[in-house]
């Protein structure tokens, strides 16, 4: 059995792992203590078997010794049991092959010795059929040979036992699970918290109960995930207070750079100033995005939402063209969505033409928007770390577009307020593809 296959076959998951020992070892154990029953069992069979041999030679010697040849046969027949026959035979069979004593021949020869002492001088003589164990062959004192043969001791095996042992198979596995079950939860429970605290600093602080070495973990889990909260919700405040207070001062220097004489100084000056009011707008809009959303939840027609976003961008003098619907009301949060969609199609327009939003249904409890267009993609490489805050490509989507590099990371801030996602994909021909898959019905 080669070390890959039983790499596979071992789980990957603690709870398998620990059922699967546990229940290997019961199992063990019980095989074990049934195997040892059953041969303490069967060696108590044989003894009584070769006691009773004994037993009945003392009864039965005597009569042969004075019954007449007819009547001798009548009791042979009579005293035959499941365990040992007997044969009277005219001569003594000779056996030429040396017969070597197992345990069990040399216990009934010695407890026949017993019984009669150096009477008849007992001996072993070949067996004759797979059924037999030994024989014993001695002479009655007219020199008839008496042989006494043995069968092999076969324990019956009842099909009651076979239900018994599947009953036992049964409660092992089901109280294993339960065990198991009870070791492994809280781990379970523990990795969900921490999975969560990934996506959303708003998780719920996980029970501190059960057994002391469990307990210790979820406090020392909670006072974590608190001061993580504390440690982002103190850099999105500050990052939201340097970007507000930033736009008073480049208000009054817009001011001023309306008032200077030279023309291309002014048109320079400007620009920046609209480059820094943009970065200050977007800072603050990510840092929000960032906290826990305030937006209520309420019913919205996605159709009619995403329709009016593009007849948004058509008076700008911008195509964009949309496929598939929703064809519901679906519970969500509207501004959240608005802000997503819009962030993705600026982003779609700005570095690529042929923007087009698609929609489709994943599941039934899931709805996807995907934006897709015939730009120059994402290197595979850094299709993860663009939905970073402030990251910008080397190429054509750099500073020198406009881009703040926060459109993509507010997008998938605000898609956790929609129990959603952001992935993105590189198009087969070109383009990228930006999908968000939320839920078509969020609770509150």
């Amino acid at each position: 059995m080669s070390e890959s296959f039983l790499k596979k076959c071992w789980p990957r998951s603690l709870y398998g792992r620990l059922a699967l020992v546990w229940l290997a070892a019961l199992i063990a154990g019980h095989a074990i203590q049934n195997v040892y029953a059953y041969l303490s069992v069967y060696d108590d069979q044989v003894a009584r078997n070769d006691y009773y041999l004994a037993k009945d030679l003392a009864i039965l010697l005597p009569q042969l010794e004075e019954a007449t040849p007819l009547v001798r046969q009548t009791l042979i027949k009579q005293m035959e049991r499941q365990g040992y026959r007997y044969e009277l035979n005219n001569t003594l069979a000779e056996s030429h092959e040396t017969l070597k004593q197992n345990n069990r021949s040399s216990l009934g020869l010695k407890l026949i010795n017993v019984e009669f002492g150096n009477t008849y001088k007992p001996k072993l003589s070949a067996i004759r059929s797979p059924q037999e164990d030994y024989r014993i062959q001695l002479n009655l004192r007219d020199q008839t040979p008496l042989t006494v043969i043995v069968n092999k001791t076969i324990w019956p095996v009842r099909w009651g036992a076979g239900v018994v042992f599947f009953l036992q198979i049964f409660a092992i596995v089901a109280f294993t699970w339960l065990a198991v079950k009870q070791a492994t939860r809280p781990l379970s429970r523990l990795a969900e918290a921490a999975e969560t605290l990934g996506t959303a600093l708003d998780c719920k602080p996980i029970p501190e109960d059960g057994p002391s070495e469990v307990a210790r973990a979820a406090i020392a889990f909670n006072r974590m995930q608190n001061q993580i909260k504390n440690h982002l919700a103190e850099r999105m405040q500050i990052l939201a207070s340097i970007s507000h207070d930033l736009q008073t001062p480049i208000t009054r220097m817009r001011l001023r750079a309306e008032l200077m004489e030279n023309e291309e100084q002014q048109k320079k000056w400007l620009s920046d100033l609209n480059a820094m009011q943009i970065l200050v707008e977007e800072g603050i809009t990510y840092a929000r995005s960032a906290q826990k959303t305030t937006e209520a939840i309420c019913r919205v027609d996605v159709d009619a939402l995403l329709d009016s976003i593009v007849c948004d961008y058509s008076d700008a003098g911008q195509q964009v063209n949309i496929s598939g619907e929703v064809g519901q009301i679906t519970a969500t949060r509207p501004y959240a969505l608005k802000r997503i969609i819009t962030n993705l199609l600026d982003n779609a327009l700005k570095f690529a033409t042929d923007v087009e939003i698609q929609i489709t249904h994943p599941s039934p409890t899931l709805l996807a928007v995907s934006v897709l267009d015939r730009g120059p993609g994402i290197p595979e490489h850094e299709l993860e770390a663009v939905m970073q805050p402030f990251y910008r490509l080397e190429t054509s989507r750099n500073r020198d577009t406009g881009g703040t590099g926060l459109g993509l990371a507010i997008a998938q801030q605000l898609s956790r307020a929609l129990q959603g996602t952001i992935k993105l994909s590189n198009r087969e021909g070109g383009g990228l593809e930006v999908t968000l898959v939320f839920s078509e019905n969020l609770s509150g």
